[in-house]
């Protein structure tokens, strides 16, 4: 599925290595069951230790839906690291999430692991 917007545009989106291996063990820690999956209990008890409060089973659900890109209801490590850089390099004023999560899931998914 082509994209809507130019994808040449992420290029310019900074990945510094470091960055990449924190998230991969910050999702290896949050994904109890070690399924590469992280269902709606495992991204709740994250949300919490993040220090998210009072995140209800419909917050939960929509978190999943905004970033499911295999429809599978889990969050997987590609779709968790879409969330986690857009929020920390602070991407909204240049990127659309939705294309940014398409993007990394679409050309780096395929890779089970790192």
């Amino acid at each position: 599925m082509p994209p809507s917007k130019n994808w040449d545009d992420f290029k310019k989106v900074p990945l510094p290595l470091g960055m990449l291996i924190h998230y991969k063990l910050c999702f290896e820690r949050a994904d109890k069951d070690k399924s590469g999956k992280l269902d709606i209990a495992e991204l709740g008890e994250w949300s919490q230790r993040m220090g998210l409060k009072n995140v209800t089973f419909e917050h939960l659900q929509e978190m999943i839906k905004q970033v499911d890109s295999n429809h599978n209801g889990k969050v997987e490590f590609w779709e968790f690291l879409a969330i986690q850089l857009f929020a920390s390099l602070n991407l909204q004023e240049t990127v659309d999430f939705h294309e940014f999560v398409k993007f990394l899931t679409q050309q780096f998914g395929g890779i089970e692991k790192l």
